[in-house]
């Protein structure tokens, strides 16, 4: 056997190797935030008519079919009639995230009072929080939660969404999304976080907030404000991240987290000395 020659095949599988560790030990965990699109940079964007009535404050761009209302409106972005790919992009959103599996049916529970860790939370019709919801993100670097409700998605007045156990960049790496069948109702003074992605109507009480995140609807959405404060962080952050679509498909997953990116990184490594060591054979 030539063993000039088995050194080198070692050598020429050991650089690909090594390449591809490093491309694992540095490739990105917030992917997640591209699966909003072109909708990432919109605080409030409705297929249809936005109605502003009392004094609303938007942080991030407003998009909308038409705009309606006598209410006053602060700004913090541009204003735009959306786009094709607007709603393209939304709709793949939206598709991908009702198709997700559910990990919890809460069917004909109430959120409030619950504590819930990542996952894909499931409710056959409608759902309803009364009170606090709490997020326990359990420290996790890529924390995920979905909202899946067929139809109508209420809150009481003074409902509240928090947040415990959060990593560092949380706002950017974490993902909080509500998918919403037709209706959703938000009661007067709600502090509510994460991205609200419905299908028919979006009504906010007056005083109700989102804060992390945005309020979006497609097709021939309407989007009614009483009054509001909705501020999604920065274009494609807000709680946002944390998921990825499969390839060049709709299927969308979890993003791994930092720590399986590392393991990862081990077996490629590990990969390399085990090729270095083969024994040579005669």
């Amino acid at each position: 056997m030539n063993h000039t020659f088995l050194s080198r095949q070692k050598r020429r599988f050991a650089a690909p190797l090594g390449l591809l560790a490093l491309g694992l030990l540095f490739a990105p965990a917030t992917r997640g935030q591209t699966i909003l699109g072109s909708t990432g940079s919109y605080g409030v964007m409705a297929g249809s008519t936005v109605t502003i009535n009392g004094t609303t404050t938007i942080t991030g761009d407003l998009g909308r079919a038409s705009i309606a209302g006598t209410g006053s409106l602060t700004l913090n972005g541009s204003q735009a009639v959306i786009s094709s790919q607007n709603q393209a992009d939304f709709t793949r959103a939206y598709t991908g995230l009702g198709a997700m599996t559910s990990t919890s049916d809460l069917s004909g529970q109430g959120l409030g009072g619950l504590t819930l860790t990542p996952g894909v939370y499931s409710f056959t019709s409608t759902a309803q929080l009364t009170g606090t919801l709490t997020l326990d993100a359990q420290n996790l670097a890529n924390a995920v939660w979905v909202f899946q409700i067929g139809s109508t998605l209420t809150t009481a007045a003074n409902a509240s969404v928090v947040f415990i156990n959060q990593a560092a960049d949380s706002v950017t790496n974490n993902g909080l999304f509500w998918q919403v069948g037709t209706t959703t109702s938000v009661g007067a003074n709600s502090s509510l976080e994460g991205n609200f992605l419905g299908g028919t109507t979006f009504t906010l009480g007056i005083g109700a907030t989102i804060n992390h995140g945005r309020a979006l609807t497609g097709t021939t959405g309407t989007i009614t404000l009483g009054g509001n404060t909705i501020d999604f962080g920065d274009a494609n952050s807000g709680y946002s991240g944390g998921l990825a679509f499969d390839g060049a498909g709709n299927s969308i997953s979890a993003v791994p987290e930092p720590s399986t990116y590392g393991l990862l990184t081990g077996m490629a490594m590990l990969g390399v000395v085990m090729l270095r060591r083969r024994p040579r054979h005669v």
